[in-house]
């Protein structure tokens, strides 16, 4: 009696055919895009496609995991061209690839804060990033730390976009910033009609640009051969 209970209680789980790792991965994407990770769990994927959530375990060893599968899988949909010896076009493909990315699975984009690398369609933008800070003379210190930063600067940005920081100023915003004393906060009063008809991509344009501008400086600057400045003399 024992093993039919316990047939009975597989078989709610089983698929109607073997569900292998891509379809579960495939199927977990979906679920993320449409309801985001607080709609996400284990269990609510393994009952949508209808198997036992430890065989989705089985195959990810950890939600955590998944998750990581699943926002390389969605960065495995941009359109990235290889690397080319025009460092900076390399970066500006990779900046507005990222941010249409945010721009179309905006529920799950978050996801790329919180791993160093999703996996091998991270490893590829990652790759043109690299060879970009190379190619445009930076140290390997500078080349990696910049490479981060300027992952970040995009992660950030497209966060910003589409939860809402980076959207023109509602009435009620506009009144609580009017609000203000115009002495004490002169510059926010100033930036107010700015801010009101914010344009988030000629703000994103601008400081790609400004990033850009920066790498190339800190090369001049600090490129192999050029004098330093040494201490002056007492």
């Amino acid at each position: 009696m024992a093993d039919v209970t316990e047939t009975a209680a597989k078989s709610k789980f089983k698929a109607p055919r073997g569900i292998d790792k891509i379809e579960i991965l495939e199927a977990a994407f979906n679920l993320m895009a449409a309801e985001g990770e607080n709609g996400f769990s284990v269990r609510k994927l393994g009952a949508k496609i209808g198997i036992d959530p430890m065989t989705v375990l089985h195959h990810f060893q950890s939600r955590e995991n998944l998750l990581r599968h699943v926002a390389d899988r969605a960065l495995a949909t941009i359109n990235l061209p290889p690397p080319t010896a025009d460092w900076k076009s390399d970066l500006r493909g990779v900046a507005h690839s990222y941010r249409d990315l945010a721009h179309r699975y905006p529920k799950m984009f978050h996801l790329h804060f919180r791993f160093h690398a999703t996996g091998p369609a991270d490893h590829l933008t990652s790759e043109v990033v690299f060879r970009a800070m190379l190619t445009a003379g930076l140290q390997d210190r500078d080349a990696a730390g910049l490479a981060l930063a300027f992952y970040t600067f995009l992660i950030g940005f497209g966060l910003a976009e589409t939860e809402g920081l980076m959207m023109p100023l509602n009435d009620d915003e506009e009144r609580e910033l009017l609000a203000l004393d115009p002495v004490a906060c002169e510059a926010t009063h100033r930036l107010i009609p700015t801010f009101k008809s914010l344009d988030s991509r000629a703000a994103f344009d601008a400081t790609l640009d400004a990033f850009i501008d920066g790498i190339e400086r800190r090369v001049q600057l600090f490129s192999p051969g050029k004098c330093q400045p040494g201490p002056r003399n007492q």
